[in-house]
């Protein structure tokens, strides 16, 4: 294994690359930390490293700091060498990306030793760097599998306007939108537990029953009756789907509502707020008894529904504050007044959270009658 010695002082450098050279390691010896840095730049670089801590132009915690920036997911193993030995100053050189110390002067035995924990580590680390490359390549031959799979979806977006922003590449949320051959529309939001891979393999199944069911005609209870065995007997256990699904009739006057375990959906009239329609059954995947609750909701021409993901009234500020179903009436108002896109809405989330990290999937979707 290659070591890196970075020593200003030529006899300790002669001697550390003696033992070390002894001890079976390829070393490549330098006088100070910018010589040692400027080697790092290039291919094949030292894994292991034994840096002392005075040295000019670049001191040795300078070094570790620098170190640690340019390898991140896999960096080497750096023993600071020092005379100083009080306990602050080695927290600070621990602190700043050194693996290990060892104070001046040195035994070699400890020395040996020092460095074999350092390789053992390192091999520790390479396996560990592998192994976590190898899964993210098949991660991402799955996560283009899953998209390519819900592309193919045919996805009818008449009377529909949504909001779609997942945390990853594959979205736990999904939308589903297709008419039966008589002019019914069907229209499915669901939230699978959690978010990314994982969250999102149950697309797939969902559409499949979704897209083939609608397109022979069949109602939308049984297509979600259909989706629940799917959940119950193929997801594993705590994978579930909360979901909405909603089927108007061909004259466009009466809405059936399921609200599976989702949040409330939002029933607007002539631009104003009218009710909720709350959940009444828990999500699918969790009992298998049949979809039992309906809601019927007798609708006229403007009347618009939203359905959404929980991870827009999660939507947290830098004071932790939710932006909770108020703010989002509120903004829906807002984007109907001023006849707006719904990307308004979304924008108005953006503006609550102020740069912080968005923490769930986020769907919304706007059914106009």
């Amino acid at each position: 294994m290659k070591l890196l010695i970075a020593e200003d002082d030529k006899t300790s450098r002669l001697i550390l690359r003696s033992v070390c050279t002894k001890w079976g390691y390829d070393v490549v010896a330098v006088e100070d930390g910018q010589a040692a840095w400027e080697l790092m730049q290039g291919i094949d670089v030292p894994q292991l490293m034994i840096i002392d801590w005075e040295m000019p132009r670049m001191n040795g915690v300078e070094l570790c700091q620098h170190i640690r920036k340019k390898f991140p997911d896999n960096p080497p193993y750096m023993i600071l060498l020092t005379s100083r030995n009080e306990t602050q100053d080695i927290v600070v050189g621990l602190k700043e990306g050194a693996n290990d110390y060892i104070a001046k002067p040195f035994n070699n035995d400890e020395l040996q030793v020092r460095i074999s924990v350092g390789r053992r580590v390192l091999q520790l680390q390479n396996e560990l760097h592998e192994t976590n490359v190898t899964l993210s390549i098949e991660r991402s031959i799955i996560e283009n599998i899953i998209l390519a799979m819900n592309a193919r979806a045919p996805f009818d977006n008449t009377s529909l306007r949504s909001i779609q922003a997942p945390v990853e590449k594959n979205s736990g949320d999904i939308l589903f939108a297709a008419h039966c051959p008589d002019g019914t529309q069907h229209l499915l939001l669901g939230d699978f537990t959690g978010h990314g891979i994982t969250a999102a393999l149950g697309g797939p199944i969902a559409a499949d029953a979704f897209y083939e069911m609608t397109a022979k005609g069949l109602p939308l209870v049984e297509i979600g009756n259909e989706i629940n065995r799917h959940m119950c007997s193929k997801m594993p256990i705590g994978l579930f789907l909360a979901a909405i699904l909603l089927e108007v009739n061909p004259q466009r006057n009466s809405i059936r509502i399921w609200n599976c375990g989702m949040e409330d959906i939002l029933f607007f009239r002539k631009d104003n707020f009218r009710e909720c329609i709350k959940s009444n059954r828990p999500a699918l995947g969790i009992i298998k008894e049949n979809l039992d609750n309906m809601v019927v909701l007798a609708i006229q021409a403007s009347d618009k529904l939203y359905a959404y993901s929980d991870g827009i009234i999660e939507t947290t500020n830098p004071n932790n504050e939710l932006f909770g179903q108020k703010r989002l009436i509120a903004s829906i108002v807002k984007m109907l007044e001023y006849d707006k896109d719904i990307e308004a809405i979304q924008s108005d989330t953006d503006q609550f959270k102020c740069g912080t990290d968005q923490l769930d999937d986020l769907t919304l979707v706007e059914l106009s009658i």
